[in-house]
């Protein structure tokens, strides 16, 4: 089931959102090459949320302990391999939802 993470002109290229969709919270992500992205919000390293997580356009960091991931791909190219749980995001009627589907947290690494 698809819920309103945030209005689409709240999103800007290179650029990240914080959303709660059906209290779940979401980092939508547009790469500065690519296409707008949800992925869970909280690090798989150690639980924290990623709501304040530096982000350069391609790398997604997170504050806590220099975790990093690829915005493209959610996979972890600074610490061990995990990867962020990826959403599926569509765009109707100028609205970003999210699908939480089935949700299942990140998995510890």
């Amino acid at each position: 089931m698809f819920g309103k993470a945030c209005d689409f002109n709240e999103l800007r290229q290179g650029k990240y959102e914080v959303a709660v969709v059906n209290r779940i919270l979401h980092m939508i992500v547009w790469p500065t090459r690519g296409e707008p992205r949800a992925f869970h919000g909280m690090c798989p390293h150690a639980n924290e949320p990623l709501a304040d997580a530096r982000f350069d356009g391609e790398t997604l960091t997170c504050a806590h302990h220099d975790w990093a991931f690829s915005s493209e791909t959610g996979a972890c190219i600074k610490g061990q391999p995990c990867t962020l749980r990826e959403f599926p995001l569509k765009i109707e009627n100028d609205e970003v939802l999210v699908d939480i589907g089935d949700f299942a947290p990140n998995g510890p690494c």
